[in-house]
């Protein structure tokens, strides 16, 4: 049984506690739940609960997916402190964000953890779209490249990048990149590029090819499939991208459920860019 259900089994009717959710995020000193709008009159006795846990001061409730290019969260806060400007605690490293105005995926840890490590000393990383850090400050910190270009569009999740390399002092090795990765992105450069990002890496791909050196490197490629062409949509797209290239599909897995019938995975993949006559 769950924290919430257990706590709330004398609070809530049988029918009410079958729609909590599993369980919620925390980052840092906000709890963010995604309520059924079945629950959404409850959501003080269930903010309460939350109120409860070590280290929380504030409940939000979920109101929908992130939008616009900036991929801004649509949150709510519903109880505790009004402060959605938190630091969070992962692999060693500090995150210092707003919860309320970028997004951070609380379900890619075990992501995070991974890549670290796999990437080897001196390598040359690019983070297509680094957000605040979430992959790229763990690899400066536990890691050994040579460098790491972390490129991000949203102006307030790229001044929170720039905090956190200072803040974990690895500004020698993170070289944070404000834009469009389209514009910004350095070519012809890296051992390894990271696709961190959902629904719209595919359009990219043929840019991360290019960013690759020469000679080829790693490209690690995320997107939210149907689960009846889990792999093989992702592995199609990159086959395409890297036309008259050489592709090695390294590993395939599932990073996390994203939605009914819908998986968020990540395609290892080597290629070597084909030849420009």
């Amino acid at each position: 049984m769950s924290y919430l259900r257990k706590a709330l089994r004398h609070v809530l009717p049988p029918d009410e506690l079958r729609l909590l959710p599993a369980g919620f995020d925390k980052i840092g000193h906000v709890a963010i739940i995604s309520l059924h709008p079945g629950l959404l009159k409850k959501q003080s006795e269930i903010a309460e609960q939350l109120l409860k846990i070590k280290g929380v001061r504030t409940v939000a409730i979920r109101e929908g997916p992130v939008y616009g290019r900036f991929r801004r969260p649509r949150i709510k806060v519903i109880a505790g402190e009004e402060r959605t400007e938190t630091v969070h605690r992962e692999h060693g490293c500090l995150f210092k964000l707003d919860v309320a105005k970028v997004m951070f995926s609380v379900g890619n840890l075990f992501e995070r953890g991974r890549l670290v490590k796999l990437v080897g000393r001196e390598e040359t990383v690019v983070d297509m779209f680094a957000g605040v850090g979430q992959f790229t400050i763990p690899i400066a910190k536990h890691a050994a490249p040579r460098k790491i270009y972390a490129i991000e569009l949203n102006p307030v999740a790229f001044r929170y990048l720039q905090e956190n390399a200072a803040i974990n002092r690895v500004g020698g090795i993170v070289e944070p990149v404000l834009g469009d990765c389209e514009k910004v992105a350095p070519v012809g450069i890296a051992d390894r590029v990271i696709m961190g990002i959902l629904h719209v890496a595919h359009k990219y791909l043929p840019l991360a090819i290019r960013i690759l050196k020469p000679e080829g490197g790693i490209i690690h490629y995320h997107e939210s499939v149907p689960r009846k062409i889990r792999f093989e949509r992702p592995v199609a797209r990159i086959l395409s991208a890297a036309s008259g290239g050489e592709v090695e599909i390294l590993k395939m897995r599932v990073v996390k459920k994203y939605a009914p019938g819908v998986d968020h995975v990540v395609i290892d993949a080597k290629v070597k860019p084909p030849k420009i006559s």
